[in-house]
């Protein structure tokens, strides 16, 4: 039996001072879910560290330089089509600045929504689990 293969991908949820997090919507033209939302992200290079991935990601398809990226999310799933499992990694930052510039072949909107608004999105299946476990960690206290 062939070893499977792993991808890696990376993501950044990022909040803002209001509380809202940065939702973006991939194009019609993308091979992969097109008009669904989802925060920006992308696979990870060969050796490359995943929280520099998710800047980098970041970078690529908001426009926004973020740092102190934490984790706090991981999902995983195989997909047996494709003998592949996919780890998906999520950090999260905060950033308070405006001026998203989306990459159009990727994106074509972006809002900053409440965690509690993204339902009346159509959005990337892995999102609502990842907003649901940052809710709770907004409202854990630290000890």
């Amino acid at each position: 039996m062939d070893s499977m293969q792993k991808g890696l991908i990376v993501h950044t949820l990022i909040s803002n001072e209001l509380g809202e997090i940065l939702i973006i919507q991939r194009s019609r033209q993308n091979d992969v879910l097109p008009e669904y939302w989802d925060i920006p992200g992308g696979t990870l290079e060969d050796g490359e560290d995943p929280a520099v991935g998710a800047i980098r990601e970041t970078k690529e398809e908001t426009g926004l330089d973020v740092s102190n990226v934490r984790l706090f999310f991981q999902k995983s799933n195989v997909d047996i089509s494709k003998n592949k499992q996919f780890v998906t990694l999520i950090f999260h930052t905060n950033n308070s600045k405006s001026g998203v510039v989306l990459n159009p072949d990727e994106h074509e909107k972006y809002a900053w929504i409440q965690p509690s608004e993204i339902n009346r999105y159509k959005i990337v299946e892995y999102l609502s689990d990842c907003i649901n476990a940052y809710s709770e960690l907004k409202t854990k206290p630290i000890n």
